[in-house]
């Protein structure tokens, strides 16, 4: 808990929310406070900066909040929303979105959804540790903050765990196999590592979900002795797994990495499991990127072919991950070239495209700012950049390419969809894009994941040149607002 001297505490009426998904509201002096996990609607003691204040207490809550269902709502940090019903959350984003966007232009079509708004996660990762996190009614008890914890971290302390039984989120096969993990680990004497001295074996826990339910687990230790390699070989074909894999870990830091020991349960395709999206199947390794909300996902696929169009020549699909939106619109392209800068991406991504039988894929591995100016020239783009938005040597290349469309030789349509995942990173790379020519004709936000702050936006954009509209501006309306979640 951040402590403030000298600032009282202020009660706060939350009417909204910021970019960053902190609700925004006044206190009795009119100044307008910014709070992590305030829900819209409530009455909030909040204390700390205004800009970035700290919630103390629920004073009252809104009209139509909903209880939260997890145990450590709050304090994990995953989720902050918990405590408005899933279509308030939906709204509020679309508000937020609509303030902030509103100036790029375009038809704005609101905030989509599918699936549950709980058990919707494919993949969690967890940290063994030896130091709880204590929740605000453990304080001042026998509870022992020293001891061994497995869960997620509390937010800013990599060294404090935030003792997890379950997780709302996660899909229930995934917590179904989870809690027999757990229950052997604590029931074992395996050390657990402790962040600070370097020590124990027990690290991280990785589980994900395929198709048919099947999971596969990733255990992530320190080097192992012979007796510990024992025990994991005894107890992991109990966990209800379709395969687990045991990594070791030889370095100090805290991420989940790790050379591959042994296969301590088989799938029958080696440490990997079957996932499908978009049309596409995906062979799902511990460690590869896809997207955790499969039914959201599906969404965001769809969304994206439709803004794209009728397709053309040549597509790129720029910070292409492990091939997923480039392979789903591939049919519809002569060629496909995916640029990725995390190399086992673009592994996973001419896995994925083999797997499928789709030959006109290419997927290189590089940064994007550095490739993009060698490629031959696109009929449309796809961009997906990290939260941080679209580097500024790769922004210079793709809003030139509004300047050249009907130019000789060059394709008379030119359509560009980016898909954003932090709204303010794609307000400041729209405005850029506005100004060397591109018009954005269309916006949809998807919301991947219920609970949080974090939504994907997917913008469509048409080149313009000598003041008039390329062909091709005028697409299939997106999905509507009003879709089931």
């Amino acid at each position: 808990m951040k402590h403030h001297k000298h600032r009282p505490p202020r009660e706060v009426l939350i009417d909204g929310f910021d970019a960053r998904g902190g609700g925004q509201g006044l206190d009795a002096n009119g100044t307008r406070w910014s709070i992590r996990g305030a829900p819209a609607g409530a009455l909030i003691l909040a204390v700390g900066r205004n800009y970035d204040g700290t919630r103390l207490a629920l004073v009252k809550p809104s009209e139509d909040a909903v209880p939260p269902p997890c145990g450590v709502f709050g304090v994990c940090g995953g989720c902050q929303w918990q405590e408005m019903p899933a279509q308030r959350q939906r709204d509020e984003k679309g508000r937020m979105l609509a303030r902030l966007l509103g100036e790029l232009g375009g038809e704005d079509h609101g905030v989509v959804s599918a699936g549950e708004p709980y058990g919707y996660r494919n993949k969690i990762e967890l940290t063994f540790g030896t130091a709880r996190y204590l929740l605000a009614h453990e304080l001042n008890t026998e509870i022992k903050r020293v001891g061994r914890w497995l869960g997620f971290h509390a937010p800013g302390r990599f060294d404090r765990i935030v003792d997890t039984p379950d997780c709302a989120l996660a899909s229930p096969a995934i917590n179904a196999v989870y809690a027999r993990v757990r229950a052997d680990v604590y029931a074992s004497d395996l050390e657990f590592w402790d962040c600070n001295e370097h020590t124990g074996f027990l690290r991280n826990l990785i589980l994900r979900e395929g198709l048919d339910h099947d999971v596969l687990v990733a255990l992530y230790t320190a080097p192992g002795t012979e007796e510990q390699a024992a025990w994991l070989r005894e107890h992991a074909p109990g966990w209800g797994a379709t395969c687990v894999g045991w990594f070791e870990n030889q370095t100090s830091g805290d991420a989940a990495t790790g050379d591959l020991r042994e296969v301590l349960v088989e799938s029958g395709r080696g440490l990997s499991i079957a996932a499908s999206l978009g049309g596409i199947r995906f062979q799902l390794s511990p460690t590869a990127f896809f997207q955790v909300n499969v039914a959201g996902a599906e969404l965001l696929v769809d969304v994206v072919r439709r803004y794209l169009g009728v397709g053309g020549s040549v597509l790129w699909d720029l910070y292409c991950g492990a091939g997923l939106l480039g392979l789903a619109n591939a049919d519809r392209f002569e060629r496909v070239i995916g640029i990725e800068s995390v190399e086992p991406a673009v592994v996973d991504a001419r896995a994925n495209a083999e797997f499928n039988g789709i030959v006109n894929a290419t997927f290189v591995a590089g940064p994007v700012e550095k490739l993009v100016g060698t490629l031959v020239t696109p009929d449309a783009v796809i961009v997906d950049p990290p939260r941080g938005g679209l580097h500024p040597d790769a922004l210079k290349v793709i809003a030139g390419l509004a300047a050249s469309a009907g130019t000789p030789g060059q394709p008379d349509a030119r359509v560009l969809v980016y898909v954003a995942c932090k709204p303010t990173s794609l307000l400041r790379d729209g405005k850029l894009l506005r100004a060397a020519g591109w018009v954005c004709t269309d916006r949809l936000a998807v919301d991947l994941f219920p609970q949080t702050a974090h939504i994907e936006v997917v913008t469509r954009w048409v080149a313009q040149r000598a003041g008039h509209l390329s062909p091709g501006q005028g697409g299939a309306p997106p999905l509507d607002a009003g879709s089931p979640g």
